[in-house]
C-alpha cells in the first residue's frame, strides 16, 4: 500500500460493497475513481484482510471466481466494517471549496448540484471550517459561461470574441467545445480550433485543440452547427505538438516560478554565480506563438539570465524599445 489515500480507499470499499452486493467491476471502479485493474489489487488485498488471528473465520471473504468469470464483486464476512467512514472536517472543507469553485464556473442544473451538494455537506460536518477560505477564480461573465455551457451540453460549435495576450488583438475563431477545467484558479476553455483559411490571423486558425481562457472570451456566438469528432484533448504538457519550436531559458531565483506556471519539456538546476548559494534553473519551453515568449520575456525581465536561441528575444527587445520611446514622448511633453 503506496499512501494514506489507499489505506482510505479501503475502508470505504468495504462498506460501499457490503451495500452494493453484486456490483459490477466497472461500476464499483467509477464509484470510487480509479482503474478496473487497481480495484483488482485492492480486492486481492481486502481479501487478506480481518480480524487478529488469521484464520479463515476472521478474514474478510470475496467471491474471486465470481470477480473473474461474471465481472461481480460478492463480498462476506467483514460485518465489523459496516459503518462508512465519516468525513474529517479538512476534507469536508477541501470539499466544500471545490464546490464553491463549481458554483463560481457552472450555470444552470451543474450549479444547482453544487449547492445542494455543499449545503447537505455542511449539515453533515457543521465543523468545518469552509466559509473562511476565501476562493478568487478569473471564470469570465455569466452569459459567457452559460453560452459555452449550453454549447458542450448540446453538441454545438461556437464562434468566440477572444482578447489574445500572446497576440495583442481580438480574434474571432470558430470551435468545437469540449469542457471547462479550472488550472490555478483561472478557467479555461478546451475546444477543438477549426482550421479557418478565411481568418488567417485568428487564434487556432492552423486548427488543433487550444485552451481559451474564459475571462478573454468577450463574447459567443453559438451556431446550429453540430460539433466534429476530435477524441479527447491531450494531457497537460502536450498541448503543442512536438513539431512547435522550443526557447530556453536560463532563470534566477525571481523567475523561477515560470518553469513551474507552464508547461516544460526539460528542467536542469544549475549552480549560480561563485559565491553565491542560488540556483539557476534552466528550462526549455515549446513555443505556440512569438507574441508568448515576448509576453513572458518582458514580464520575468532581468530574471532571464541566457536566452536560446537569442533569436527568440527580438521581439521583445522591439517591443521594449517602443515603449521606451513612448515613455521619452510623454517626458518630452510634461
Amino acid at each position: 500500500m503506496r499512501s494514506q489515500r489507499d489505506f482510505r480507499r479501503l475502508l470505504a470499499e468495504v462498506p460501499y460493497l457490503r451495500v452494493h452486493q453484486d456490483s459490477s467491476v466497472s461500476t464499483v471502479a467509477r464509484a470510487f475513481n480509479i482503474s478496473q485493474a487497481q480495484l483488482i489489487k485492492d480486492l486481492h488485498m481486502l481479501w487478506m484482510c480481518g480480524l487478529p488471528g488469521g484464520l479463515p473465520d476472521d478474514l474478510i471473504e470475496i467471491d474471486m471466481d465470481a470477480v473473474r468469470e461474471e465481472g461481480v464483486i460478492r463480498l462476506a464476512n467483514a460485518d465489523y466494517l459496516s459503518r462508512p467512514m465519516r468525513f474529517t472536517p479538512d476534507e469536508a472543507t477541501s470539499l466544500l471549496v471545490a464546490l464553491r469553485a463549481v458554483q463560481e464556473v457552472a450555470t444552470g442544473p451543474l450549479a444547482d448540484a453544487a449547492r445542494r451538494a455543499a449545503d447537505k455537506l455542511r449539515g453533515l460536518v457543521p465543523e468545518a471550517p469552509a466559509e473562511r477560505v476565501g476562493i478568487q477564480l478569473a471564470s469570465g461573465s455569466a452569459t459567457v459561461r452559460e453560452r459555452v455551457r449550453e454549447a458542450i451540453e448540446t453538441g454545438r460549435r461556437l464562434v468566440l470574441e477572444y482578447d489574445s495576450a500572446s497576440r495583442d488583438e481580438t480574434t474571432h475563431p470558430r470551435v468545437d467545445p469540449h469542457s471547462i477545467e479550472i488550472r490555478r484558479g483561472v478557467a479555461y476553455l478546451h475546444a477543438w480550433a477549426l482550421a479557418d483559411a478565411a481568418s488567417p490571423g485568428d487564434e487556432g486558425a492552423s486548427g488543433g485543440w487550444r485552451l481559451y481562457r474564459l475571462e478573454r472570451i468577450a463574447a459567443v456566438q453559438l451556431t446550429d452547427e453540430p460539433v466534429g469528432e476530435h477524441g479527447e484533448p491531450p494531457a497537460d504538457r502536450q498541448w503543442l505538438d512536438e513539431s512547435a519550436p522550443e526557447v530556453t531559458l536560463d532563470l534566477a531565483p525571481a523567475a523561477q516560478w515560470a518553469a513551474e506556471y507552464y508547461p516544460t519539456t526539460a528542467l536542469d538546476v544549475l549552480p549560480g554565480a561563485e559565491g553565491s548559494q542560488d540556483v539557476v534553473v534552466r528550462a526549455r519551453f515549446r513555443v505556440g506563438s512569438p507574441g508568448w515568449v515576448a509576453a513572458l520575456l518582458l514580464r520575468l525581465g532581468a530574471g532571464v539570465l541566457r536566452i536560446e536561441p537569442a533569436s527568440a528575444a527580438d521581439e521583445a527587445r522591439r517591443l521594449a524599445g517602443e515603449a521606451l520611446q513612448q515613455y521619452a514622448l510623454l517626458a518630452g511633453n510634461e
